[in-house]
């Protein structure tokens, strides 16, 4: 059960238990006949049941850190992380304002100012600061936010979060990744809902609606609904929807696809349940897992589809030259684009023509559930912090929070509310966010050792009928050299 679903659930249940309660409360003769006649009066015990509120904050009172200076490092441009930690004031704007009154709340909790510390720039940068910083015993952050930190923790740059005894992973807010992300009982890096993260930057399926019914073409609100939507479905309403707008014969950037990519596709292998880094049978070692059936099937139907000669396809190797998949759908040029969330929400405003959000589907019948992969944008507590259980709670409210206060207002209000054009849309938003997932290996790993984007290695070839196994077999050694690097620093081997 997704912890969306959880809280709802905790909801639903607390409403059904009040007639139950009022039931109880009701006075009634308590007198006993021991005599064993038919009619005596029935003598079972009502015990009350409570249901604990899961959203309830367990942190005592007193517990106060007298103007403390909690600091949040990262790089403040970085769209993908920081506006969803951390906002500098109001603005009127909702999420914004949930972050930023969230914040608030924390520091008057806590008696505390949170600040942002801005990190050199981008992500190497930020880890070689950290790096740097932690190795001259710097007490220069609280939390590192960044993307796959591995490269600080394997240095004995961060704390192992299961050891700080502020924190409750129990709790609804620390979201799937913090048990996925766990090994040996060791966690470094993980996300939580202090960021709304994990669905902003997660894969979703734009569609423009307008396209789809000037085509006879079916949203497919009902598969979705059903769970049957799958990869084929998606390759077969889009391979061969094309049209050539100018007339000029030419496949260019002013022509209509049913989908185009520019680039690499990051945390799209995910959203088809393909993990590439997981657990032996034994629970102890990571182990390669990329080369599966799923994985080749991915593969075989993928390359097809962007490769084959379809009409409706076109792939760029990077944006330019007029391509450009954000406003090439914004223009509407395209029928679905594949990107994240947040990238396409910021351009809302200027669609003028009717659009649906929906789930990457499955790859097929066979995957359980639909999965939103989401990048791996997250956190970690340097090793120089000198009071890990303060920051382990000012950590946990700011998580509470912003599963109470921030998710709702980015997921209810700004999703389900003001960027669906319909409750079918609103649904298809319930269903991605239920699914939103990061993979180990993305939030472990970072560039070309990563084997989570073996795919983008395959799909550069640009071949319809893709020769994998050498591929891999290229790449297989880098893969077990970072996993053993892991297995070493878990396990101790």
């Amino acid at each position: 059960m997704s912890i969306l679903k959880k809280l709802s659930a905790s909801a639903l249940a607390l409403l059904m238990l009040v007639p139950t309660l009022a039931a109880c409360s009701d006075g009634g003769d308590d007198t006993t006949d021991t005599s064993g006649a038919a009619d005596s009066a029935d003598t079972t015990t009502v015990v009350e049941e409570t249901t604990e509120d899961p959203l309830a904050d367990k942190i005592p009172a007193d517990v106060k850190f007298d103007g403390y200076n909690f600091r949040l490092y990262g790089d403040g441009k970085d769209a993908k992380l920081f506006p969803t930690i951390y906002r500098a004031e109001e603005t009127g704007e909702t999420v914004n304002d949930a972050v930023y009154l969230r914040n608030k709340a924390v520091e008057e909790r806590f008696g505390i100012k949170i600040t942002h510390v801005q990190s050199g720039g981008d992500v190497y940068a930020l880890y070689k600061e950290a790096i740097t910083s932690v190795s001259a015993g710097d007490d220069f952050c609280d939390l590192v936010c960044g993307e796959s930190l591995n490269q600080v923790y394997l240095q004995n740059g961060l704390v192992n979060l299961r050891e700080i005894e502020s924190l409750d992973f129990d709790r609804v807010w620390w979201l799937p990744a913090a048990d996925s992300q766990t090994v040996n009982n060791k966690l470094y890096t993980v996300q939580s809902a202090i960021s709304y993260n994990i669905l902003s930057y997660a894969r979703c399926i734009f569609m423009n609606t307008d396209l789809a019914k000037d085509n006879n073409i079916t949203v497919p609100y009902d598969d979705v609904r059903a769970g049957t939507w799958v990869l084929d479905d998606w390759i077969n309403m889009t391979k061969d929807f094309y049209k050539d707008v100018d007339g000029n014969g030419n496949r260019d950037a002013t022509d209509i696809y049913g989908m185009i990519m520019c680039g690499n596709q990051y945390a799209t292998a995910e959203c088809f349940g393909i993990e590439s880094v997981i657990m032996n049978e034994k629970g102890t070692a990571l182990v390669d897992n990329v080369m599966t059936p799923e994985f080749q099937k991915y593969m075989e139907k993928t390359c097809a589809w962007l490769y084959g000669g379809n009409v409706g396809f076109q792939w760029q190797n990077k944006s330019g030259n007029g391509w450009n998949v954000l406003t090439q759908f914004q223009n509407g040029n395209m029928l679905t684009e594949l990107n994240f969330m947040q990238n396409m929400v910021n351009l809302i405003a200027e669609y003028d023509f009717e659009y649906t959000i929906l789930p990457v589907p499955k790859l097929d019948e066979n995957q359980e559930n639909y999965r939103a992969g989401s990048v791996g944008n997250n956190f970690g507590m340097p090793t120089t912090v000198k009071d890990t259980k303060r920051d382990g709670y000012i950590i946990e409210e700011m998580s509470r929070l912003g599963y109470q206060d921030v998710y709702p207002a980015y997921k209810d209000l700004a999703l389900r509310g003001r960027y669906s054009t319909n409750q079918d849309c609103a649904d298809m938003v319930d269903i991605f966010a239920d699914s939103a997932w990061v993979s180990f290996a993305y939030m472990n790993f970072l560039g070309s050792n990563n084997p989570q984007n073996f795919y983008i290695d395959v799909w550069a070839d640009r071949n319809a009928t893709p020769e994998i196994a050498s591929k891999y077999a290229a790449k297989k050694g880098e893969y077990e050299k970072v996993i053993t690097q892991l297995n070493e620093y878990y396990w101790g081997k």
